[in-house]
């Protein structure tokens, strides 16, 4: 068997992925399989059993990888600074409850952090990014990661001082990762626990982070290189486009900081984002051309090869390091390191032996999407490529035509081995990049080799560096305006909201047993069995269907005629409001789409709210109504206005003046949206429901600024049941509604702005005379969100009270006489 190490590579994979999936199975499990691997395996090699000995070396394997990665699970999720932190966090909560101050509902704890930095400084638009593998917190020993961001005008001039390897020493606010318990929302926690990042935090100023020790020799180096490196593509490309000098310093030394929002999503829409990461695509070219250059030069021995596996290994040091980097590095430096022994293993033994490798140093890399997505595309690739060459004919195919077709081949493997995977992960499925990935790639070597040039050129003349520039700036452009054929075409990406495993399981099984039996006609030669062709083509046949069931989600067609019964679901987006209501018939309407109040690169809309919207098995909604202006109700709307496409979208008062909600307006026009002003009284029934306007009144002055009071206040009225969604509005306006609203025997009502004490007076409170409350405010946040008078008032009361910075998301589910609510975190409760 020409590919052995595959044997024990897809044991440890299968293993390290049983292992994440099941952490607390107990370590004596794989223990005791190991040992009676041991057995078997002896006894098969001495009765030379050989297939008996392959199975049993795979199982044990799949032991070992078990192990490992519940174990590293357990080293990432709760590493010794995180114990130290949530003592130091019970201290200061204690002393807090003692000064009678209220902290946030989430751990937090004050603390001096002393680690070394793991990367380069990052800018950003909320500051700048440490990430920190952090070993002492006050001068106690802990180890873990810790990602900090340093805001302040001093810490943009001090970013050139904190390079990889460095020591520092810096207060810092600390607090667990942003987590939103929603349905189809991933846990953010984990995934960046699984990158070794246990906490985040802040630094009020630059000016505190004090650098105690310098790098090696070796890390101030690189990190002078990086530095130069910078400059020289930002004076060099930037002079021609700011845009494409971004794209190529991603591209090159994989620093993608100054890729605007729009560039990012463009690629990620077109199925081409991966070639501006430094990954498998950037090592490949470089490999290729230094063989190139050393084919031209006769010099393909040993020496070539170590010379090459040397500057590989210098380049990817060089970028930082990171996990795409390091596989894509290994994958070459194993091939080198063969062609150096003169070893000519096949490729998949290379791929194997890389992957087997990188798990077992690393087994929560198999919690890595772009593991998944690397491995995958090279293998679909390995498959396919000898399968088409050997399956074109030379006679009637153009020598030159030959390449495009493999090419083409390779893509249409890679997309078809991948897109269950990008359905799951990014909720995502394009077919853009089967015919963008010929013009990307190419563009993205032109970007890279002229950006590559620009470095040392700039060392010499500024003049020649400008010329290489004007070549990088041409590639990256490229890249940009070939992203535009999704706009011109847009049928060929689509969202999804992450498909069943089932349907997953399937579409591989059926499409593993198809390609299966067709390679066996191929190799074979000689026909094959009526009952082979049967099999084949209805492995085919299934495997086709799974992939349009994840493709077209025909249940959500059974969601969108509804279920006779009105849900209103409270989501949680943290320090914000968002709400997403599906009616008896299954019409949608959306009250607001929640958002940060700090500049952040993290996308609610997209990254929460979509995702909610999406695993209820929306398409598009019919109504988008925005509250007010504020961040935290409007932040997250631009997304789900470009992905759902609201048949209307709802304003109140308008405040024209008011930059992002001009934005949005302009969106909704290029979108062709409907965008309406509603005012006190303005009604409508949606599938028998009666959908109330109870403020705002219409505006008689134009207004300056957002104004929590301006807030649209909807009732929905169905039978017995009253929903009042009450926006941020405070005690002037609830005088005005107390005695506005007529009373209802079922009333659930979102607390105003977010449990204020500015809100929810003891007289309305009264008037309105709730069964449920809904209180949506963050785990993190300092405003003091509810307030303990707030919940006190409605307990006397005699309301059921539902937070989602405790609960996360909460629905309300109702015939119109009786109410059924239940929460993310399983809480229920039924009123009839």
């Amino acid at each position: 068997m020409r590919a052995a190490a595959t044997i024990p590579a897809i044991g440890l994979l299968a293993g390290s992925a049983t292992g994440l999936l099941l952490p607390d199975l107990p370590l004596g499990i794989g223990g005791a399989l190991l040992i009676a691997c041991g057995g078997a395996a002896l006894w098969a090699w001495r009765t030379t059993r050989w297939r008996v000995l392959a199975s049993v070396a795979a199982l044990a394997f799949f032991s070992g990888g078990m192990m490992l990665a519940a174990r590293a699970w357990h080293d990432a999720w709760r590493p010794s600074l995180r114990l130290v932190f949530e003592a130091l966090a019970r201290t200061q909560r204690a002393q807090a409850a003692v000064e009678h101050r209220t902290l946030p509902e989430d751990d937090e704890a004050f603390a001096i952090v002393e680690g070394v930095l793991r990367t380069d400084a990052a800018p950003g638009t909320s500051g700048v990014s440490l990430s920190i593998d952090a070993d002492r917190i006050n001068d106690v020993r802990a180890r873990g990661g810790i990602l900090v961001t340093a805001v302040g005008t001093l810490a943009a001039d001090r970013v050139d001082e904190w390079r990889a390897g460095r020591r520092v020493r810096l207060p810092v606010q600390l607090r667990r990762p942003s987590r939103y318990l929603d349905p189809g929302v991933p846990d953010h926690e984990r995934a960046l626990a699984r990158r070794g990042t246990t906490l985040v935090g802040a630094v009020k100023s630059g000016a505190l982070v004090e650098v105690i020790a310098r790098g090696s020799a070796l890390d101030e180096a690189f990190a002078s290189v990086r530095a130069f490196a910078r400059r020289s593509i930002s004076a060099a490309v930037g002079r021609w486009s700011p845009r494409s000098a971004a794209i190529v310093a991603a591209i090159v030394i994989g620093d993608r900081v100054g890729l605007d929002d729009d560039v990012q999503r463009a690629l990620q829409e077109a199925g081409t984002y991966h070639v501006i990461a430094i990954s498998g695509g950037n090592i490949a070219i470089l490999t290729g051309l230094m063989l190139g250059v050393f084919r031209l030069a006769g010099l393909l021995g040993r020496t070539a090869m170590c010379s090459a596996i040397a500057v590989l290994v210098a380049y990817g040091y060089l970028v930082g390091g990171g996990a795409s980097v390091d596989r894509a590095t290994l994958m070459a430096v194993v091939y080198f390191a063969g062609r150096a022994i003169d070893q000519r293993s096949p490729p998949l033994n290379t791929l194997a032996v890389v992957a087997a490798c990188l798990v077992a140093a690393e087994p929560l890399s198999m919690a890595d999407p772009a593991f998944v997505l690397t491995f995958g595309a090279t293998l679909a690739i390995l498959l396919v490529i000898p399968a088409a060459i050997a399956a074109i004919d030379a006679d009637r195919v153009r020598r030159p035509v030959r390449p495009l077709i493999a090419m083409f081949a390779a893509s249409l493997a890679a997309e078809a081995m991948l897109f269950p995977v990008g359905a799951l992960v990014f909720s995502r499925v394009t077919c853009a990049g089967l015919l963008l990935n010929f013009l990307a790639i190419p563009l993205m070597a032109v970007a890279q080799l002229a950006g590559m040039a620009v470095v040392p050129m700039a060392a010499v003349s500024t003049r020649v560096a400008a010329a290489a520039g004007l070549v990088a700036h041409a590639g990256a452009a490229g890249l940009v305006r070939s992203a535009e054929l999704v706009r011109l075409a847009p049928i060929v990406t689509t969202r999804v909201a992450p498909p069943q495993w089932a349907s997953v399981v399937v579409y591989y099984a059926a499409f593993a047993t198809a390609w299966a039996l067709w390679r066996r006609r191929r190799a074979v030669g000689s026909g094959e069995t009526r009952n082979a062709l049967i099999v084949r083509r209805s492995a085919a046949a299934v495997a086709g269907a799974a992939a349009l069931w994840i493709v077209a989600e025909p249940w959500t067609l059974v969601a969108a005629r509804g279920d006779g019964r009105l849900h209103a679901t409270f989501i949680d987006v943290g320090q914000g409001d968002s709400i997403f209501v599906r009616f008896p018939s299954g019409s949608t309407l959306l009250v607001d789409a929640g958002g940060l109040s700090v500049s952040s690169t993290f996308d609610i809309g997209d990254r929460v709210v979509a995702a909610v919207l999406r695993d209820a098995g929306v398409r598009r909604l019919d109504v988008v109504a925005l509250t007010h202006g504020d961040p935290d109700h409007i932040g997250g709307a631009a997304s789900v206005l470009r992905e759902f496409r609201p048949r209307e979208v709802w304003e109140g008062i308008p405040v024209p003046r008011f930059e992002p909600l001009r934005a949005l307006r302009d969106e909704a026009q290029q979108l062709g949206l409907r965008w309406a002003n509603v005012a006190t009284n303005d009604r409508v029934f949606i599938d028998e429901v009666e959908v109330v306007a109870r403020r705002p009144p219409a505006a008689d002055w134009e207004r300056q600024k957002v104004r929590n009071d301006d807030s649209i206040v909807l009732e929905l009225r169905w039978r017995d049941v009253s929903v009042l969604l009450t926006g941020d509005i405070g005690r002037a306006v609830e005088q005005t509604l107390a005695a506005a609203i007529p009373p209802s025997p079922l009333r659930v009502v979102k607390v105003p702005h977010h449990g204020s004490l500015t809100s929810s007076t003891p007289d309305f409170v009264r008037a309105i005379a709730p069964r449920v409350a809904v209180v949506s405010a963050g785990r993190g946040n300092h405003y003091g969100h509810p307030a303990p008078e707030v919940l006190e008032r409605y307990r006397q009361a005699g309301v059921e009270m539902f937070r989602t910075d405790r609960d996360g998301a909460v629905t309300v589910d109702t015939n119109g006489y009786a109410i059924d609510v239940h929460t993310f975190t399983g809480r229920a409760l039924s009123i009839r």
